[in-house]
């Protein structure tokens, strides 16, 4: 059961909870330019509450002062926000009660380039659930979209790729999660995230 209690401030909608104990649970999210309006703060709180992810890796924050806000109504949760710069917006929250952070850091600090300067936020953590336990990195991403998106999603991929290859390699667990800006569908010439596949 919980340890920590969560209650929205607010119940405006049904939302069923996908948070289970015996699993951990990754959200991630590009909630668009954080906050659209004067009621995004709150209704952000209630989906949270709601769900009960155990990570949830947003991009697009743009407003400091309003992720301060969210994170003072979630106390369940700490928050990673390494830059209050609005064209970064990558953040990760997790639960207190379930996930230990053990370090963080932004990686690829010299292709800001291939990754649209929105350098991908890296976290260490431990997840556990009483005798269950699991060491992993987490990687946060906003790949690039529209016009030479294509080409610099594809570079991203593939240093991405390889830094993943090297990480499993090495006995790491590794999620990669975030706003890819494009589908793994696609045929392989035409796929910029082929490598990842």
């Amino acid at each position: 059961e919980d340890t920590i209690p969560v209650v929205p401030g607010q119940d405006n909608w049904e939302i069923p909870t996908i948070g289970s104990w015996e699993d951990l649970e990754v959200m991630t999210w590009n909630i668009k330019v954080f906050p659209q309006t004067n009621n995004t703060v709150d209704a952000v709180e209630e989906i949270i509450s709601d769900l009960l992810p155990d990570i949830i890796n947003f991009q697009e924050i743009s407003d400091y002062a309003a992720h301060v806000e969210l994170a003072n109504m979630l106390p369940e949760y700490e928050f990673i926000f390494p830059d209050n710069d609005e064209y970064y917006g990558l953040e990760i929250a997790f639960r207190k009660d379930c996930v230990e952070l053990i370090n963080y850091t932004t990686l690829f600090n010299n292709n800001g380039y291939e990754f649209a300067w929105r350098y991908p936020l890296s976290a260490q953590f431990v997840w556990s659930c009483g005798e269950a336990y699991t060491e992993f990195e987490m990687i946060n991403v906003h790949f690039k979209c529209c016009d030479d998106g294509f080409q610099r999603r594809l570079e991203a991929s593939e240093i991405l790729s390889n830094y993943i290859d090297v990480q499993t390699g090495n006995g790491y667990n590794v999620i990669a999660a975030g706003d890819f800006n494009d589908s793994l569908d696609d045929p392989e010439s035409q796929n910029s995230l082929y490598p990842l596949i």
